[in-house]
């Protein structure tokens, strides 16, 4: 059994560890196993150098990662917002249209069309947001499926012609372009 402490000192095991040193930092002691083993100024400051590198190399890492991901969302909700709005402003005139129509005849006190009531409730349908924004329409990605040509007029935007080319909107513009006659 030990006696003497300041000889040698007992580990959290209760074994004697003669090979830890009190004048050698703390910092510069490596535990090994039981017993703390002394490291060189040299050994000591590779290692720190080291550990600061993985620190720094991590956190850049992952830095990088986020700015990198906060960047492509930006600029894919840019252009999915864009996109959104622009189709949602065009299926909101074309309900409007037919909405304006219907009410213009119920306000002069003479019934309107069933044909044009009709229009109405089909177009509510089909001109939904669940209905336009539905799969069959959109990748998981936000890419459109369907076909979209070039823009015909050289300064229009890509997003009023992808907007226009919806099936569901160009169906619609080309009805009531063809059945409703003023």
């Amino acid at each position: 059994m030990l006696t003497n402490m300041d000889s040698a000192h007992t580990s959290a095991a209760g074994l004697a560890d003669t090979t830890k040193n009190d004048s050698v930092p703390r910092s510069h002691q490596l535990p090994v196993g039981n017993s703390q083993v002394e490291l060189s100024d040299e050994n000591a400051i590779s290692l720190d150098t080291r550990k600061l590198q993985t620190q720094h190399t991590t956190e850049g890492y992952r830095d990088g990662i986020t700015n990198g991901k906060a960047d492509s969302l930006q600029a894919g909700f840019d252009e999915g917002f864009g996109l959104g709005a622009t189709i949602g402003l065009n299926a909101g005139r074309l309900l409007g249209l037919l909405e304006g129509l219907v009410d213009s005849f119920n306000e002069t006190g003479v019934d309107s069309p069933a044909q044009l009531d009709k229009l109405l409730s089909e177009a509510r349908k089909e001109l939904n947001e669940a209905s336009i924004f539905a799969e069959e329409y959109w990748g998981h990605d936000g890419t459109w499926k369907y076909p979209v040509e070039e823009p015909e007029i050289k300064d229009e935007r890509l997003t009023e012609n992808v907007a226009r080319r919806h099936p569901a909107i160009a169906k619609w513009a080309e009805k009531l372009d063809n059945d409703v006659k003023f």
